[in-house]
Order: structure tokens, then sequence, then C-alpha cells
């Protein structure tokens, strides 16, 4: 009886992947806890992988709030994905009204009408990262874009104190996965912070093209249409390791100053030998727990609205070690009893 019982189980989620399979052109890049007799809630998680090492964080953190609520989580994270795939992962998580639905997409008028279906269908989503303009029909978990570039601006002042030059003359590439909203509070807070310095000067202000690879051809560019440019900005960490890779390419290391922003083993190493200033970052893991987190209490009815701000952190040559281990390297072991 017993074997008979297991053995109609993994039918059934045979089935249920095969289902899944064709609806979306693939099974489950990542899945938790995905059993149909034994959740309590089945949500969905749909990102664009920027920085894998940073999301493989966030899913930690997801996991181990899944485990301990018992939500059966279905993660889509494709680093390639054009953004019709990614609307049609949405669309199928909303005609399968599924309990609950994290995303980190990009700000395109697609996925905003059908995060308004969601919620006019019951269906709660919590955006991580990336801050919308309009918020009356999701949550959101992530960095106050303001607060990002008020801080950066703090470091910029400060990395740059000891130039005696009459003009600072200042690059900035901004996330191409921030949103409009997200892109105009970043450059005011930025503006606000180095204001008190009249010499910092905000030449050139570009939306990045996204990915490492994007960020060195624009900054090859910068450097060979600027040669002035002493400061380069970057409110992205694939945008971070592109420029300081040119940076060096073109032995110009002592000549252009860099504030980043994301925190790896490469950011690690480029701090260490001052090829890069500082860098501000968000705890990837604390993304993951407090996503779910909100994800859960909203389909339970404990709250209307999620919106949590996590803190910034800036990281430079006086305590990147400590906080790579805090935040990348211990992965939160003690916490997790793993």
């Amino acid at each position: 009886m017993k074997g008979k019982v297991i053995f109609l189980i993994t039918i059934v989620v045979i089935i249920y992947a095969i289902y899944w399979a064709f609806s979306f052109g693939e099974i489950p890049e990542r899945s938790v806890g995905l059993s149909l007799a034994n959740h309590r809630y089945h949500c969905m998680m749909i990102t664009r992988v920027t920085d894998e090492a940073y999301w493989e964080h966030v899913f930690s953190g997801v996991q181990a709030v899944a485990a301990s609520e018992n939500v059966a989580l279905e993660c889509y994270n494709p680093r390639f994905r054009n953004i019709k795939e990614l609307e049609r992962y949405l669309e199928m998580a909303i005609l399968s009204r599924i309990d609950g639905i994290l995303l980190s997409v990009p700000n395109e008028p697609g996925f905003l009408s059908l995060i308004k279906e969601a919620a006019e269908k019951g269906i709660p989503v919590v955006a991580l990262v990336d801050e919308f303009e309009n918020k009356d029909y999701h949550s959101f978990i992530g960095i106050n874009a303001y607060e990002l570039g008020t801080k950066t601006g703090k470091a910029l002042l400060e990395a740059t104190s000891h130039l005696r030059t009459p003009r600072i003359e200042v690059a900035v590439l901004v996330a191409s996965s921030f949103s409009d909203y997200s892109y105009r509070q970043y450059l005011s807070g930025l503006r606000s912070a180095i204001k008190s310095n009249p010499k910092l000067n905000l030449t050139l202000i570009m939306k990045s093209k996204g990915g490492s690879i994007g960020a060195e051809e624009q900054t090859q560019t910068i450097l060979k249409n600027y040669p002035y440019i002493q400061a380069i900005v970057c409110s992205d960490v694939s945008d971070t390791l592109g420029v300081a890779k040119v940076v060096v390419d073109y032995n110009r290391v002592s000549q252009v100053t860099i504030i980043g922003s994301g925190l790896n083993s490469e950011i690690v190493r480029y701090i260490k030998r001052d090829i890069i200033s500082a860098v501000l970052t968000s705890d990837p893991y604390e993304l993951g727990t407090q996503g779910l987190l909100a994800l859960v209490s909203l389909i339970e009815g404990r709250s209307q609205k999620e919106n949590y701000y996590l803190p910034i952190f800036l990281v430079d040559s006086t305590n990147v070690d400590e906080m790579y281990s805090k935040l990348i390297m211990k992965g939160r072991a003690g916490e997790e009893g793993e």
C-alpha cells in the first residue's frame, strides 16, 4: 500500500513538472519544496539575473524562509532572456492563480500592466531590487535609490578630497535596470551629496547598456572621448567590474577614481589593489528573506502593503575583508544552522 502511494505521488509530481515545462517552455531553473501535497502556499520567483553571485545569496535567503514557512517556490532566473519571455512567465503565473509572486524585472509597460492584472485577481506581488514609481499594485523590498545616490556622492567626496585640480570631472553610469523613478532618485541623491564641493562636476551621465561587456565598451568611449574624466561612478556591479577592467587596460588607475556598487570576489581584489576606491552594497541574503516574508504576510492578509528598504553599506579598503565575510563569504552559516 505504501509503495502504491509513493508511486502515485511520483506520477503526480512528474505530470506537474511536464505541465510547467509545456506552459513555460522549460522546467523551473530552481525550485524549493515543490510538492503538491505538503506545502501551505505555491509561489513563483521571476528575476532577470544580472549578477549571479549576488542572486545566489538572494536565493539562499528565499530558500531559508520557504523551508520555515512551508512554501513551494518555483524560480525562473535566466541571465539572458528577452523581455517577452519574462512577460510570458508572469502571464502563466497569473493564469495559474498561484498564491504570490516575487519579481525583479525591467520597468516596462508590459510588466506594469501584468502586475496590475495580478493584483486585480488577488495575487500579491513583491518587487525586488528596483523600485517602480507606481506602487499601487505591488509591494517593494530593496534599496532606496535616493539613499544609494547620496552615499555614493559622499564616497566620491571622500575619495577625491586629495585632488587639487580646479575642477573634478565625473562620469556617471546609471544601471540599465533602474526604473525611470529610481534613475531620477539616484541622480537627485548624488547631486545633493556633492553640492558642498563646487569643484565636482557631473560631466557625463549615461544609462548603462547592462553587463560588464557593455560597461567596458562605454568606458572605452568615455576615456577616448573625454580623456579629462577623473572619476567614474557606477550603480551596478557589472558596470563596476567593466569600468575597472578598462581603467586597468588603459593604464589609468592612478588617474581615475572609481566609486561602484555591489560586492563579490573580483571587486574585493580591485579594492585591495586600489583600483576601486569604494563600493556601496546591500545584503543579498536579507533581500531574499525579507522578500518572501513580505509575500507570505500579504498572502495571509496580515498586511495590505509591504515596503522595506535594505541598509546600504560602504565598503572600502578599511573594511573590505570584514564586509565580504559578513555579507558574502559566510552565507549566514551560523544563523541558518548550515
